[in-house]
């Protein structure tokens, strides 16, 4: 039988102006598919023709734009916490997972901008954050530093608390 975490959070990207810097390119390049069509002469003596010919580059590039969209609409960032590891899933792309029994120290620290995404920070290691300054800083006993961003961290610090007793 799985047991229950002691701790779930799911996170997405959220944030207003990353989605403006996202959306924009895609809404340009569509502007430039049906600009000749509204400016078309011919449709003055009501006759319609709508054409979306574009040269291949246009079309890749729209590709790849949507496909990085639809990559960050899926990104979530589930951390769950157990009785005998944390894991993390960056879905679509991967999931880790660590034991306590691998773990030398867990503390929630607030951390000034380590940007979004998965990072390397001197400080913090391997960050794998979403939105925030807020995290759940890891010492393994091989060296490495873990931190994983958190919204909760007064619930996630109150699970570090009874899981260190």
């Amino acid at each position: 039988m799985k047991e229950a975490p002691l701790f779930y959070e799911e996170q997405k990207f959220t944030q207003w102006w990353l989605w403006l810097l996202l959306l924009s390119p895609i809404l340009i390049l569509g502007y430039t598919l049906v600009k000749p069509i509204l400016e078309d002469s011919n449709q003055a003596n009501g006759n319609f023709s709508f054409s979306l010919v574009a040269p291949i580059d246009f079309w890749i590039s729209l590709v790849i734009m949507l496909l990085v969209l639809i990559l960050f609409i899926l990104l979530k960032l589930k951390t769950t916490v157990t009785q005998e590891y944390i894991k993390i899933s960056f879905f679509p792309l991967f999931s880790k997972k660590w034991n306590w029994t691998d773990i030398t120290a867990a503390e929630i620290v607030t951390y000034s901008f380590v940007g979004y995404g998965i990072r390397l920070s001197l400080k913090y290691g391997t960050v794998y954050n979403i939105k925030g300054n807020q995290g759940l800083a890891l010492h393994l006993k091989n060296g490495k530093k873990i931190m994983i961003g958190t919204q909760n961290p007064v619930e996630l610090a109150k699970i570090l608390i009874k899981k260190v007793k």
